[in-house]
């Protein structure tokens, strides 16, 4: 039989070859117009020899993969279809030991594309005939194993364009995102997880929570955020090596069911000294203070003044055996998370108090900035990496001779070996989440500052090599915290950099008080009154170019936060309860920026102005 169809298909295709004629200029002055020709004949071809599968009736199946396979043992499904044209996309999708899909896309019950592919990642272009704007169903099924047809929707989306005055010429906007995707968390920074609470969360994040939960606005009573964020120190989870504390882990996700909310970690990798389990070698150093005697403590820790049994330690990120444990730790709490897939959410990690990931520094009261990562692990692998070349040092601990050492040649490649370091330790925390979450729990790399100057030190200019963009070691979500009073602008630009370089992530920012303050001035008192319109008007600018979660970050002053009410209700009106608001933003010509230097503005921040980058506009920019 499927001979016969075979033989019904090359007649009819060789029937249409002979129908189709091309009839040509008589003068041509290159071959573009024959180049068009013959793609649209191919174009008619195929959708013609396609039409011949759509007679077999479109029941929701892909093709036809051969009988007697093995069941999958994970998969194929897809979570995501991204990177949308009327002639391709991209396909993000979760498996294990599948060698091979085939793939269908249905406009209704009409099949109009088919095809198949042997993936080399998760994330995998496919192409079609062109497709109108519209909604199509996206059909995947192993052929080198046997699985069931799953499926998922997305969008062809409509040309934008800013009416000739700086549009990329009609390039599409960032497909809508599907309903029930986008939410609100609110994050309980700096601390969180407590083990002596009966719900497993600080007592005074309690109150915010419920003040979040109960918002008013117009008469009605509405639940404000859909998740929140608990930071959790290693040292408190995993008090000695393999015991963990779920219990208390079971609290907090049992205090979100009640509530309806969503449990995401920030998983912060510290250690606290003399607890046995990282050896002295493996631990982060700090350059020493001139400032202090020949003795000195190096191990880096979140605060010098506590007792010494206190005091917390970061692996070195030049530690495989600090990696390798850190990935043990999160694979455990992924593989506990997602028995609840209903009440979590994600896992992010940091290593600064702010939540950020970076590369942590030691500041002085007297202006000294001791840069990390001189231990001798540190200095091995330096070794190593360089080829022998001599460690830089900057002459001074400050600001200005961190910036002059890393101009140098050698202090370039110091710069982007410390990048490594992040990269890989990072990659080791996405690989626990992944293999522990087995898809039911996402992973989120999370920075501060975009081409900052601060980056010179924390090390965070080529924000694509620390989070391995396009790789199966990029996090599912990429949370930025930039922006503040007044520079909210940093927000978007952030999230239009993210998309850029992250293809087929989910993408995150933060609202803290200083954000949203009436007077807009830095660093308000706790009790400053909230402005809710700031939050109503770069929240909207974040979803409709594609964002998905928003933050509320710091600590908001319980009375005040019902301020924020009229603008989360349009928010959650519009983008979180239904698409209403997901109207298309204007698109300006996106560009791609290699970093070449360490220090200083990175300059596509004023390119991103100058081509009309902001809150109307989306302009993307490409970290190479």
């Amino acid at each position: 039989m499927k001979k016969l169809l075979l033989a019904v298909l090359l007649a009819c295709c060789q029937a249409v070859s002979a129908q189709i004629k091309i009839d040509l200029p008589e003068a041509i002055a290159d071959k573009s117009f024959v180049n068009g020709q013959i793609k649209a004949a191919k174009s008619e071809l195929k959708a013609y020899a396609d039409s011949l599968f759509k007679a077999k009736g479109g029941d929701g199946g892909t093709q036809n993969p051969p009988n007697g396979l093995a069941d999958c043992k994970r998969g194929p499904i897809p979570s995501d279809v991204y990177g949308i044209t009327t002639t391709s996309a991209t396909v993000l999708w979760d498996g294990e030991d599948v060698f091979g899909w085939d793939y269908s896309i249905y406009k209704g019950t009409e099949r109009v594309a088919l095809g198949s592919v042997k993936p080399t990642g998760n994330r995998e272009p496919i192409t079609y005939a062109g497709l109108s704007p519209g909604e199509y169903k996206f059909t995947m099924q192993g052929n080198t194993c046997k699985s069931e047809a799953k499926s998922i929707t997305f969008t062809v989306p409509k040309p934008t364009g800013d009416n000739g005055t700086g549009g990329d010429g009609g390039n599409s906007g960032p497909p809508p995102v599907t309903k029930g995707k986008r939410s609100i968390i609110m994050n309980l920074t700096g601390d969180g997880f407590d083990l002596n609470s009966p719900t497993g969360i600080t007592k005074d994040w309690l109150p915010r929570i419920e003040a979040f939960l109960n918002m008013s606005y117009n008469g009605k009573s509405f639940k404000g955020i859909d998740g929140i964020r608990v930071n959790m120190k290693w040292h408190d989870y995993e008090p000695k090596e393999g015991t963990f504390r779920d219990d208390k882990l079971l609290d907090i996700i049992n205090y979100c069911k009640q509530r309806g909310l969503r449990l995401c970690i920030a998983i912060i990798p510290w250690r606290v000294i003399g607890d046995e389990y990282l050896a002295r070698s493996e631990m982060l150093e700090h350059l020493p203070d001139p400032n202090y005697g020949p003795v000195q403590d190096l191990v880096w820790h979140d605060k010098d003044e506590t007792p010494v049994t206190d005091k917390t330690y970061l692996p070195s990120f030049n530690s495989a055996i600090g990696r390798q444990k850190f990935k043990n730790a999160v694979r455990h709490l992924a593989e506990f998370m997602a028995k609840y897939p209903e009440n979590v959410d994600y896992i992010s990690t940091a290593t600064s108090p702010g939540e950020e990931y970076e590369t942590v520094i030691v500041r002085r009261a007297n202006n000294q900035l001791l840069l990390t990562g001189y231990g001798q692990i540190d200095l091995d692998a330096w070794r190593n990496y360089s080829g022998g070349m001599p460690v830089p040092y900057p002459a001074q601990n400050n600001e200005e001779y961190i910036s002059y050492l890393f101009s140098s040649e050698v202090g370039k490649k110091w710069y982007e070996f410390r990048t490594k370091g992040l990269k890989d330790f990072h990659a080791a925390f996405v690989q626990g989440v992944r293999e522990g979450g087995k898809g039911k729990v996402r992973s989120m790399g999370m920075y501060a500052g975009v081409g900052a100057p601060s980056a010179t030190w924390t090390g965070l200019y080529k924000l694509n090599d620390i989070f391995s963009a396009g790789t199966l070691d990029q996090p599912d979500i990429i949370y930025s915290s930039e922006g503040d009073a007044g520079t909210q602008v940093s927000k978007v630009m952030a999230t239009d950099l993210n998309i850029g370089t992250f293809p087929g992530a989910r993408y995150a920012i933060e609202f803290d008080p200083d954000d949203v303050s009436w007077l807009q001035n830095r660093d308000p008192s706790p009790t400053i009154d909230l402005n809710w319109r700031i939050l109503d008007d770069w929240g909207r600018s974040f979803f409709v170019r594609g964002g998905e979660i928003i933050h509320f970050a710091m600590a908001f002053y319980e009375p005040k936060i019902n301020q924020l009410a009229e603008g989360v209700w349009n928010l959650r009106k519009d983008f979180i309860e239904s698409d209403a608001g997901m109207v298309g933003v204007a698109q300006g010509d996106h560009f791609t920026f290699p970093i070449t230097h360490y220090n200083g503005v990175q300059e596509y921040r004023g390119m991103y102005t100058s081509r009309g980058g902001g809150g109307k506009k989306q302009v993307k920019i490409i970290v190479k």
